[in-house]
């Protein structure tokens, strides 16, 4: 009686059919053993239902592809917790079975969060609402998330994040002031963007050498390198120093799944105040491994100028 009461306060507050099949997997949350329900969870701090209580949220910084947040509470005569972020495609059931001996009558959700490597920066709030045993759904508590980047600082950071323990790489064509016809890619196997030596000239040594390497954008990781999983899934090329003016192009190579069925990647460049200068998203598959993984390999994720 409590689950089908929980499924029709659900569908009731969604509005578009309630639970059903649907995994979720678009969702910028995801929450364990819980029930996805289309739309967005809406929030009302005056609603007259079952109230919470005991709620205990981990924290409210967050990472994008943060997974296993711990999440819990108890729900006054309830039957589940609703929760999902603000504005987001769909909202999770969380069944509230277990009797609180804290808090007579209340039945305790436990459950753990994870977030979307797609989930924009910023602040988001996570919104939770009790259903009682009687189907009434209880006013909104929220949560203010704040949704941090990962990527280090630089004048220039160009930043590569995905979901799989599969093996993704970044390349980034940078401007070359000293042929603007031909661009210097960074990527695994020339992690350092520096110019081409030009023959006929002598090679940079001493401070010439430190000052260029200084001065060019580097890649600091290759993560999942031939799938040795390290767990990182994040690539990033800065530039430290600000970068050489001119067209720059980004693409992700999927070099290999590892076994995973796909990866969702986002990459992202920002400048030195944090702000995006451009992102794209993808999901790659079996199709996007195929063919050259060497020196302009991958999909092209986007292009941005700087003056």
């Amino acid at each position: 009686m409590r689950r089908a009461l929980m499924i029709l306060a659900a569908a009731s507050l969604a509005g578009c059919g309630g639970a059903s099949s649907d995994p979720g997997i678009t969702a910028y949350l995801q929450v364990a053993n819980a029930q996805y329900v289309a739309g967005p969870l809406e929030p009302d701090p005056n609603a007259v239902g079952p109230m919470l209580e005991a709620v205990n949220l981990q924290t409210t910084k967050v990472l994008p592809g943060q997974e296993n947040l711990s999440f819990s509470g108890s729900v006054d005569d309830g039957s589940s917790a609703l929760i999902g972020l603000a504005d987001d495609v769909g909202h999770w059931i969380v069944p509230a079975s277990a009797a609180d001996p804290l808090n007579a009558g209340a039945y305790q959700f436990q459950t753990k969060l994870s977030f979307s490597p797609a989930l924009p920066l910023g602040t988001r709030d996570l919104i939770i609402r009790g259903v009682d045993a009687q189907g009434a759904i209880g006013p909104s508590q929220k949560y203010t998330m704040t949704i941090g980047s990962t990527a280090p600082a630089g004048q220039l950071v160009i930043s590569l994040v995905w979901d799989t323990e599969s093996d993704m790489d970044l390349h980034v064509l940078a401007p070359n002031p000293g042929d603007p016809t031909t661009p210097i890619e960074i990527y695994d196997k020339n992690p350092v963007g520096l110019p081409p030596h030009v023959a006929g000239t002598p090679p940079l040594t001493g401070d010439d050498l430190k000052n260029a390497v200084a001065a060019a954008g580097k890649l600091d990781f290759d993560s999942n390198g031939n799938c040795v999983i390290d767990g990182r899934r994040q690539e990033n090329v800065v530039f430290t120093m600000p970068p050489p003016s001119g067209m720059y192009s980004v693409l992700v190579d999927a070099f290999s799944l590892c076994g995973q069925v796909d990866a969702q990647w986002q990459v992202t460049a920002t400048d030195a105040y944090g702000d995006a200068l451009d992102s794209a998203q993808w999901e790659a598959t079996d199709a996007d491994t195929r063919g050259n993984h060497g020196a302009g390999a991958g999909r092209l994720a986007f292009t941005f100028s700087i003056p």
